[in-house]
């Protein structure tokens, strides 16, 4: 049964970015009327209906961007609850890093190529308005992004945030970010490149960060260019990365911004989909949580305060 006005349509899509000859992967969540059917995403299942036809109307979009070596359809829980509630969701997973270009092409060097991300998420953007078939049901002027994790960052980065790599190797190096699990991550073997330089796109109005990381490649002087709101959401008792060095950075550096502390034990893929795959990232289990969190109630508590965030900073102008 449907949790809003809506039911979830659902379709996914290859396009390719040629000027890059780079391929992006989209999972396009978005109101329809039709009925919605069990549906899995490989980690997970959820209710779609797959290929239906859009509801009539004009919807606020989010982008939406993956944490590192995942891909879109982990966040099915938001992206459903937010179609069914008036939004386009626009899943963008990432070639180098996303197992669902085939588990051969996955790169793990590829995690800092923040550059190649938010060049997806604008060149999807830009497809999405200008050449889908979800065009015309989209409102231009009410654009945000979500991210998780390394997505979190991504989507700072697009929001205009200035990213300084050389500052998050420092912290890297040092004894603060000895614990740091996403310290972890093998650097980027070849020379930076054009492609490998983030770019802002000035449509994005709001943005969620979803216990967001590379916090340290930020101080408040390169985070200044964010004017747009921003809610941070951040697992205190962190089992990967430090709270007060990520989601407590932002919270704290960001101008515009509303913060929300998740302190019951809540680890850092709780924001993943309610999943049983045994798969761990640095030893951590990605669908294991600690005794007394519920997965499904955190997604719940979460997706209402989300909603809330984005009806008033996308609200029709």
């Amino acid at each position: 049964m449907a949790n809003g006005p809506h039911r979830a349509g659902y379709q996914a899509s290859r396009i390719d970015d040629a000027a890059r000859s780079r391929q992006v992967q989209l999972d396009v969540w978005y109101p329809t009327l039709a009925d919605e059917t069990a549906h899995g995403y490989g980690l997970s299942t959820g209710r779609v209906a797959a290929g239906a036809a859009v509801a009539s109307g004009t919807f606020p979009l989010m982008l939406l961007s993956h944490g590192a070596l995942g891909d879109a359809t982990n966040y099915s829980w938001i992206a459903e609850y937010l179609s069914r509630h008036g939004f386009v969701i626009v899943g963008v997973s990432h070639f180098g890093e996303s197992p669902v270009f085939g588990q051969a092409t996955v790169d793990p060097t590829t995690v800092s190529r923040f550059g190649a991300r938010t060049r997806d998420l604008a060149f999807a953007l830009e497809f999405v308005l200008r050449r889908s078939q979800w065009a015309s049901a989209i409102d231009p002027a009410r654009i945000g992004a979500i991210g998780h994790s390394s997505g979190g960052a991504t989507v700072v980065m697009l929001a205009g945030g200035r990213y300084q790599p050389e500052s998050m190797a420092a912290y890297c190096r040092s004894q603060a970010g000895s614990g740091d699990k996403g310290c972890r991550y093998p650097a980027a073997t070849a020379a930076a490149g054009e492609d490998d330089i983030p770019v802002a796109d000035g449509r994005v109005r709001a943005i969620v960060l979803l216990d967001p990381a590379v916090g340290p490649a930020f101080d408040q002087a390169t985070l200044a260019e964010v004017k747009v709101p921003a809610l941070v959401v951040g697992s205190v008792d962190n089992d990967f990365v430090p709270f007060a060095s990520h989601a407590g950075r932002y919270a704290a550096l960001l101008s515009n911004v509303e913060a929300l502390r998740l302190d019951g034990g809540e680890g850092h893929f709780v924001y993943l989909d309610e999943c049983s795959s045994t798969i761990e990232a640095m030893g951590v289990r990605l669908c294991a949580d600690r005794p007394g969190v519920v997965r499904k109630d955190v997604h719940a508590r979460l997706s209402a305060r989300v909603l809330t965030f984005l009806n008033r900073h996308l609200a029709i102008i």
